[in-house]
C-alpha cells in the first residue's frame, strides 16, 4: 500500500495565503480567497484525524470537502488520494494523485506515490513514468530507484531490477525491502551464492529469532539450489516454525524429507 505522508498544518492564515511552500501550495493569485484555505484546512486535519482512528468513509468525505475548498492545495489531494486508496476505490485515487502531479510537476513524493499505486493497478507505464521521473528528480532517492526496479522486476527484466536495486542499495544499504528484492532476483538469476550472502546481510537487521517465514524460506531455496540439503530442511522448518510461510515452503520441505527417507531405505 502506497505510504501516505500526512502532515497537520497549524499555520496562521496569512502565512499560509504568502507562502506557497507550506499548506496550500501553488495557489493562483486568483485563487480561493483566506477564508476558503483556512477551512480548507480545518477539514484536511479532521479528515487526516478521522483516518487515523479508522473511520476511512468519515475521512474521505473530510477531504473530499477539503479539496473542493481549495482546489489548488496539493497536500489535501494527496491525502484525499491516500484515503480513496485505502477504501478501495483505485482509480479516483490515482486521478486525484494525478491531479496533485499537475499543481506539482515532478514532487518526488506525490511521483512515489503515484507510482506505487500504478504498479499496484498493473498500469506498467504510467509506472514506469512516474519512477523515472522520480529518478531524474532525485538521483539519490533510495525510494525512487527501488520504484524503478520493482517496474522492472514486474515486467520480467530482472538484471535492469538488480542494477537499480544496487543503486537503491547505495542510498540506504540497510533497507529492508530492497535487500530482500535484491536476494530475490539473485534467485531467478540463478546466482544463488549472491542470494545468500545478501540475505545474510538482510538477516543481520533483524533481532534474534525475529528474521520473518518469508526470508526464511527463500533462504532455504537458495541453499537447496547450491545442493545444502540439511541447511534447506533447517530453513523451511524455521520458516514454518513462524506459522504463516508461504505455501510452497511446506511442499519444499516434504519432498526433501521424503527424498531423505526414500535414500534411507536403500
Amino acid at each position: 500500500m502506497p505510504s501516505n505522508h500526512r502532515r497537520k498544518w497549524f499555520v496562521p492564515v496569512v502565512l499560509v495565503v504568502a507562502t506557497s511552500s507550506a499548506g496550500c501550495r501553488l495557489v493562483p493569485r486568483n485563487g480561493p480567497a483566506p477564508e476558503q484555505v483556512a477551512e480548507a484546512r480545518r477539514l484536511s486535519n479532521l479528515g487526516l484525524s478521522a483516518s487515523d482512528a479508522g473511520d476511512l468513509l468519515k475521512a474521505e468525505g473530510l477531504l473530499e470537502q477539503a479539496v473542493d475548498h481549495c482546489p489548488t492545495d496539493v497536500d489535501s489531494r494527496k491525502h484525499y488520494a491516500g484515503v480513496l486508496w485505502d477504501r478501495g476505490e483505485k482509480m479516483e485515487a490515482v486521478h486525484q494523485i494525478g491531479k496533485a502531479l499537475s499543481l506539482s510537476p515532478g514532487d518526488i513524493d506525490l511521483c512515489l506515490e503515484g507510482g506505487a499505486m500504478y504498479l499496484q493497478l498493473g498500469l506498467l507505464d504510467d509506472a514506469e513514468r512516474l519512477a523515472n521521473e522520480a529518478v531524474a528528480t532525485a538521483p539519490r532517492s533510495s525510494e525512487a530507484w527501488q520504484l524503478l526496479g520493482q517496474v522492472n522486476l514486474a515486467r520480467g527484466k530482472p538484471v535492469d531490477a538488480l542494477a537499480n536495486f544496487q543503486h537503491s542499495l547505495a542510498f540506504h544499504p540497510d533497507s529492508r525491502e530492497v535487500l530482500r528484492k535484491t536476494a530475490e532476483v539473485y534467485r531467478q538469476l540463478d546466482r544463488p551464492k549472491r542470494a545468500l550472502a545478501t540475505l545474510a546481510i538482510l538477516e543481520e537487521t533483524y533481532g534474534p529469532n525475529q528474521v520473518p517465514s518469508d526470508v526464511l524460506a527463500l533462504e532455504g531455496l537458495a541453499q537447496e539450489s547450491l545442493g545444502r540439503r540439511e541447511d534447506a530442511v533447517e530453513s523451511y522448518r524455521a520458516a514454518i516454525s513462524k506459522g504463516d510461510a508461504p505455501p510452497e515452503t511446506v511442499d519444499r520441505l516434504a519432498a526433501l524429507e521424503s527424498e531423505d527417507r526414500v535414500a534411507t531405505r536403500r
